[in-house]
């Protein structure tokens, strides 16, 4: 979920600039009221859109337009200039529009409008599946149940998902609510009412066991057959815990939910812990490094290559390695644990 942001600058639309200030293929960033909008300038067609990405609050200004759709700068979620329909992850709420006039030389933004419905895509209602079951809690199986209601899908929907809480943004687990800067409830991608309230049977601490493509069913743990015309597994990836010795030793973490943070910053606080190592140099890992340094701890990541975010070119890498060691974390490269 997105943080509060101050109140927006720039000009207020809604008073009108020149026409002139906004070139073809330019942006300027002002406001309507206490909203923050961004104008955006193709050919002869103007738009008024948010100017804020829904995902992580980044500025679109920033960002890159193609054609009707605009880029986020940060992760590359994508918006139609059009209607402000999120079309690309992480994205997934719409950013809003306002209506535009032109008259006298000068760009009025005029009254927000309203969201359209989601153009249906795929198989005409009357072939639709009638039960579409989704395999995973996260943010990929709440995308496609949330997308489907938009699309007004009638059918059953339900999401089996092995975590005790409903569907969260993951990347926030090691970002600010490891850091204590935000409350769990800001990490959820929905209020748990929102499932009922759109029918949608989501079914926590609930395991599948077992798929019968042929029968058009999957197994849970407790023996149970839950049927489906259609299958969308979303289960994510699980962290990796290295067969080493003394894995199973106390204070030996991985991170995938709420539960998993908790129980870091539980032991942190709980048994005074001064000092954490952290195994990987991938995002997560240098995002837990830096956010655990902040709480206090003398930090190091042991990382197998011979860099950091290892696919990403060395240039970049090599910013994202003085920005780590610059907040006090022990880069330890080209090194392997060989036991705990």
């Amino acid at each position: 979920m997105a943080e509060e942001q101050s109140k927006p600058v720039g000009p207020d639309l809604a008073q009108g600039i020149a026409i002139a200030d906004l070139a073809d293929g330019a942006t300027v960033t002002g406001h309507v009221g206490d909203e923050a909008v961004l104008l955006v300038r193709r050919g002869d067609e103007i738009f008024a859109i948010g100017a804020l990405c829904t995902h992580y609050n980044a500025p679109l200004a920033d960002g890159l337009v193609v054609g009707d759709i605009i880029r986020c700068p940060w992760h590359h979620a994508c918006f139609s200039l059009r209607t402000g329909e999120a079309v690309r992850a992480p994205a997934i709420a719409p950013i809003a529009c306002w209506s535009v006039d032109r008259r006298a030389g000068k760009i009025f933004v005029g009254k927000k409008r309203p969201h359209a419905d989601a153009k249906p895509l795929g198989t005409p209602a009357r072939e639709a599946p009638q039960r579409i079951v989704i395999v995973g809690g996260g943010a990929a199986g709440y995308a496609a149940a949330e997308m489907l209601r938009r699309q007004k899908f009638e059918g059953s929907i339900v999401m089996l998902s092995s975590d005790d809480a409903s569907p969260v943004d993951r990347p926030n687990l090691s970002k600010d609510y490891l850091a204590g800067r935000a409350p769990e409830a800001w990490v959820p991608l929905q209020p748990d009412s929102f499932y009922p309230d759109n029918g949608i049977d989501l079914r926590l601490k609930t395991n599948v066991t077992g798929i019968d493509v042929h029968a058009h069913k999957v197994t849970l743990a407790d023996g149970t057959a839950v049927p489906y015309d259609k299958l969308l597994l979303a289960t994510g990836a699980e962290p990796v815990r290295p067969p080493l010795p003394g894995i199973s030793l106390p204070g030996i973490f991985t991170l995938r939910n709420v539960a998993d943070t908790d129980l870091i910053k539980s032991f942190v606080q709980q048994k005074n812990v001064n000092r954490a190592v952290v195994i990987g140099a991938g995002f997560i890992g240098l995002e837990m490094a830096e956010n655990l340094s902040g709480l206090g701890l003398e930090v190091s990541v042991v990382e197998m290559g011979n860099q950091v975010l290892a696919p990403l070119d060395f240039p970049v890498a090599a910013l994202a390695q003085r920005h780590i060691r610059a907040h006090g974390v022990n880069l330890m490269l080209e090194s392997a644990v060989e036991a705990f």
